[in-house]
């Protein structure tokens, strides 16, 4: 069980190109909210699974924009419907939602993005990456701006990456 969280962290770390990957990945995490972030993020996630699938070491590349958009484009159909969903219960009907509450909803939010991306899950891998996830929104917002989001995507392709690898 640790070996494939350990695995997770190592190929992503293994990268030489790894923090300015994460760091531009953190960048289009801010931009969630405004939907493109989530496009962005999802063409990422989906080369990452295309590369855990046949076997290839590090993250992709984000210069391959066009084609990070286009991917990301057709995997966020749900996560944009999620999306439009919060902005109608948050301003629309001004519901209040409670800081343990807020986490929990953008960890199930991200969980939900990244195996509609997937489109596989195994109960080992949900266990090991929830958690990880849920700490690192919970402890992410100590770094303020800069470090939140980037501790978040680091979080999120931790778990593509469990999601993903059938090792």
């Amino acid at each position: 069980m640790m070996e494939k969280l350990s695995n997770a962290f190592s190929v992503i770390f293994s990268d030489n190109e790894w923090f300015n990957k994460i760091l531009i990945g953190g960048f289009y995490f801010l931009l969630i909210p405004f939907g493109i972030g989530i496009v962005m993020i999802n063409g990422f996630l989906s080369a990452l699974v295309m590369r855990c699938m046949v076997g290839e070491e590090g993250m992709p590349y984000w210069r391959n924009y066009k084609s990070i958009f286009h991917d990301g484009l057709h995997k966020s159909r749900l996560s944009l419907l999620l999306i439009v969903v919060v902005y109608i219960l948050v301003f629309g009907l001004h519901l209040k939602i409670s800081i343990p509450g807020f986490i929990l909803a953008i960890s199930l939010f991200l969980t939900i993005n990244t195996i509609s991306v997937v489109k596989r899950i195994d109960g080992l891998s949900f266990l090991l990456s929830f958690p990880l996830l849920i700490v690192a929104t919970s402890i992410g917002w100590m770094w303020i701006v800069v470090g939140w989001p980037l501790l978040i995507f680091l979080a999120v392709i931790v778990q593509t990456y469990l999601f993903a690898n059938r090792r």
